[in-house]
């Protein structure tokens, strides 16, 4: 009993969150009627139903099957080719297994989250407040700014810190907007004026945010009329000091009025007006803290696929480490068919090796670290194989009939780990390097 099967993909690339239909094809090549259990094999994801079902094929004839498979829509998926494969496995014989593979190509998309720290701002004079941008595609984009009061009326000037802000994959970003008063109020209520924010990338995706500022008067209604009843009680004491009371005769009045003089209050009002200064000036500073502290690299999980397919001799494939980052590998996934060996080594060092028939996942038993710039790379080494042509049944459809040749050899290995900032460029790596031999 034997049993062959191929799976196919369409070309071109495919969007995450889009659903691409394969083709898969089965060939009972045995001489009793079988059916097979499939099962989709994805890296981790929502890749939709990994079980496919059964497909029944009679002996001497194959079945094609459409499969679904739904992309999803995640970071995690970087453009570039990705390998998938269909399990088929026999119910009559649990034993009798292939692994058709197929590679797709995953395009790039873009989107950004917006989110501000704060739905209103309170000034007399300024005001300020931020906004955090999330790249959530798979990857880099740049991000236009730009912000304005919503009423054109508005009394008001707004800015952003920065205009244009460039987001790798994953990063945040916190920048700050600005607004001044064109006429402040002297005397007056509250106004509340709208302040909206666009970002824009791609020429037509955009992101919208609206937060109020409310501007205050510098002298407020409850102010204004204790400074009326101030100053009527200090014209009262004057008046009363300078005239003679009860026929009296007009001499020096040592009484004052009760509370604080003019000159404290003004005083009180000018030590106010600058602690609030302060207070703003300090708070504008600790906010460009926060975007720089912002704008620094992040940890990152790393999920980077490797694809190996020769038919004799040796072939390898590669992932370098970024600029700015170290890896810290944890594992590496490998699925494999063929008759060779796969090594695996990173920054130059052999981890281990697998036969391909016996594939199995390598964890280092301690710790793994390849600096930026530097490689872990899989080699498969594929031995000469032949193989006679196996006795064709009589068929109703035409069958391929296979062809004598050199032993293909396939592989693919699911690079796991974490990226993590690293300040060091590559030539100060290397120069620790060559220091410690």
């Amino acid at each position: 009993m034997t049993l062959r099967a191929e799976l196919a993909a369409p070309e071109g690339p495919v969007v995450p969150g889009t659903t691409l239909s394969a083709d898969l094809h089965v060939w009972n090549e045995g001489r009793i009627v079988d059916a097979y259990d499939l099962t989709l094999l994805a890296p981790r994801g929502e890749w939709g139903e990994r079980r496919l079902g059964q497909l029944p094929v009679y002996p001497g004839m194959h079945e094609k099957i459409k499969i679904p498979i739904t992309v999803p829509r995640s970071s995690d998926l970087r453009p570039g080719p990705l390998a998938l494969a269909v399990q088929v496995a026999s119910v009559l014989d649990p034993s009798l297994v292939v692994v058709p593979e197929a590679e797709i190509d995953i395009g790039p998309f873009r989107d950004v989250e917006a989110e501000l720290s704060r739905p209103q701002t309170v000034g007399r004079f300024s005001g300020s407040n931020l906004i955090t941008l999330r790249n959530t595609g798979n990857a880099p984009v740049a991000v236009r700014l730009r912000t304005s009061p919503q009423d054109e009326k508005a009394p008001l000037r707004s800015r952003m810190r920065r205009s244009r802000v460039v987001l790798a994959v994953g990063e945040r970003a916190r920048i700050g907007v600005v607004l001044r008063a064109a006429r402040p109020i002297a005397v007056g209520k509250d106004e509340n004026w709208n302040v909206k924010i666009t970002a824009e990338w791609d020429g037509e995706a955009v992101r919208e945010r609206v937060f109020t500022h409310r501007r205050r008067p510098i002298l407020t209604t409850g102010g204004l009329r204790a400074t009326m009843v101030l100053m009527a009680v200090v014209v009262a004491g004057a008046a009363l000091w300078l005239s003679p009371i009860a026929g009296g005769t007009r001499g020096p009045r040592t009484q004052t009025a009760a509370g604080p003089t003019q000159l404290e209050q003004v005083n009180s009002a000018a030590a106010k007006a600058r602690q609030q200064l302060a207070q703003e000036k300090q708070k504008n500073e600790q906010d460009e803290k926060n975007e720089k502290a912002d704008a620094a690299p992040k940890k990152r999980q790393l999920q980077h696929p490797l694809f190996v397919q020769t038919t004799g001799g040796s072939k390898e494939s590669a992932y370098t480490v970024e600029t700015g980052y170290r890896l810290q590998l944890t594992t590496v996934q490998i699925t494999a068919a063929g008759n060779g060996t796969l090594l695996l080594s990173a920054d130059g060092k052999p981890l281990g090796s697998v036969s391909l028939s016996q594939a199995k996942d390598i964890t280092p038993k301690i710790p793994v670290t390849v600096p930026q710039g530097h490689t872990v790379r899989i080699t498969v080494q594929c031995g000469d194989g032949t193989s006679s042509p196996p006795t064709v049944l009589p068929s109703p459809s035409p069958l391929p009939v296979p062809t004598v040749g050199a032993a293909t050899c396939t592989a693919t290995a699911l690079v796991t780990g974490e990226l993590i900032p690293d300040q060091k460029t590559p030539s100060e790596g290397d120069t620790a390097k060559e220091n410690e031999r």
